[in-house]
């Protein structure tokens, strides 16, 4: 078994910490920023939120494809990680300052239209080199899953200490300084953009490349679309990982909404990121003796069970005002460690189709293949943001209002019913179509190495 060093581990997840910090603040506060703050429409945000994905879909594997043909000393991933967190950071300000306060009418969505973009363009500089630097760490199944767990782990502690802490701190950075909310938002975004950059600087020093194959063909930017169509568990995994970005966005993308007016508490929004952090943490942490005892495909199906239980089991918990806080947060846990191992889980898988696809086709790229992932987490989270403000203005959501039982009710559908039926659907797709396990995956890897063997020696 290869061993990577511990300082390199940590270096990759503190990336990965401060990676999904900066995210969250995005996916937990920025459509209730433009529509509360802001005060633009909810048609307006959602629509914003899917073409710019759209954008994604189009841009992330010619990323990919700038990322495989990087040659510089210090590698291909790492000049791009720092390069993207540095402009992204500065975007992520301009994001927050709010227009509302400098611009009237249809520039105040023009603002909104150019800074969202140039985020989401700028992340995708630095999100693809990180996530496609799992397969160049090691060959060995047993050090991706140990890296995909770290690295899981740490953004996991990022994003839920985000969604502990976030509205506490743009509180205390705005109204409670006897400033405003919009100010609030602003300075915590100056805070996050600085963690954001210390996180991946301390990653950049530390982390490199294992696995470097020598005269690898470099593909070509005119392959780059028909490498991806000839790996069909790459496919697979897309169309899976989208819907299963849906699922959950549905109901973490949203849930800010569900506690500010279903059950009436906002305050446990920040319980629900303890709660996720605490029990993900114990599920990611677990995963590697799980996978090896058992089997991925195991635990893949396991994590759907408890997304399932835990959905459905919020569901009837967390009717209304009189919810009991205990009964809601045990049903939650089981959605927070289903979400962790199916995250880790489908990384892991991801990493795989990067062997499957030089086995199919001779070219090995694992930038354009975590390109996907980049795009698939976007683009589902923009979907279910799309989905969940056309229910909430169908069911007659008003802003700080008191919500009636109909659009209550339709809230709660969609984040909970809606996800879970989602769920089922990717479990069916998962036992039909992924067959990247055991002896079949296991074979393909003594079969590259035969290749590279005989390459060695031409």
């Amino acid at each position: 078994m290869e061993k990577l060093l511990w300082k390199e581990k940590l270096s990759y997840g503190i990336g990965a910490y401060g990676k999904d910090f900066i995210y969250n603040m995005i996916a937990a506060f920025l459509m209730i920023f433009y529509t509360d703050v802001v005060g633009v429409s909810l048609i307006f945000v959602s629509t914003l939120f899917l073409v710019v994905r759209i954008v994604d879909a189009i841009t992330n594997p010619f990323m990919g494809w700038f990322v495989d043909n990087t040659k510089t000393k210090w590698g291909k991933f790492r000049p791009w990680i720092l390069i993207g967190t540095i402009i992204n950071s500065f975007v992520l300000i301009l994001l927050y300052l709010n227009p509302a306060t400098f611009l009237q009418g249809i520039l105040i969505n023009v603002w909104c239209i150019v800074t969202y973009l140039l985020w989401s363009l700028t992340y995708t500089l630095m999100d693809v080199p990180f996530w496609a630097m799992i397969p160049a760490f090691s060959n060995d199944a047993k050090v991706r899953n140990e890296i995909s767990m770290l690295s899981r782990l740490f953004a996991t502690f990022g994003g839920q200490m985000m969604s502990t802490i976030g509205l506490l701190v743009i509180a205390c950075l705005g109204v409670n300084m006897g400033a405003s909310e919009s100010d609030g938002y602003l300075r915590f975004a100056v805070i996050v953009a600085v963690v954001f950059n210390i996180c991946e600087i301390i990653c950049v020093r530390n982390v490199s490349e294992h696995v470097v194959i020598k005269n690898k063909r470099d593909i070509k930017l005119s392959e780059v679309l028909n490498f991806l169509k000839e790996n069909d568990q790459l496919l697979i995994i897309i169309f899976m990982t989208i819907l299963q970005q849906i699922a959950v966005f549905l109901w973490t993308g949203m849930n800010i909404y569900f506690f500010k007016y279903v059950v009436c508490h906002e305050e446990w929004f920040s319980i629900f990121g303890i709660v996720n952090f605490i029990v993900g943490s114990i599920g990611l942490i677990a995963f590697p003796s799980l996978a090896n005892k058992f089997s991925r495909k195991v635990v893949y199906i396991l994590s759907s069970v408890f997304l399932v239980l835990g959905l459905l089991g919020m569901f009837f918990t967390g009717s209304d005002e009189n919810a009991n806080i205990w009964l809601f947060f045990s049903m939650a846990g089981f959605f927070c460690l289903g979400n962790a191992l199916a995250g880790v889980t489908t990384t892991v898988m991801l990493a795989d189709t990067v062997e499957y696809g030089e086995y199919k086709s001779g070219i090995r790229s694992e930038a354009v293949v975590f390109s996907v992932q980049t795009f698939t987490v976007k683009f589902g989270s923009a979907i279910a943001g799309f989905i969940g403000a056309m229910v909430l203005s169908l069911v007659g959501y008003v802003p700080n209002a008191v919500q009636t039982p109909e659009t209550v009710l339709g809230l709660r559908v969609m984040m909970f019913i809606m996800s879970a039926l989602l769920i089922m659907v990717i479990l069916c797709l998962y036992l039909k179509f992924y067959k990247l396990n055991g002896s079949f995956y296991f074979n393909i890897l003594k079969e590259l190495s035969k290749r590279r063997e005989k390459i060695s020696l031409d």
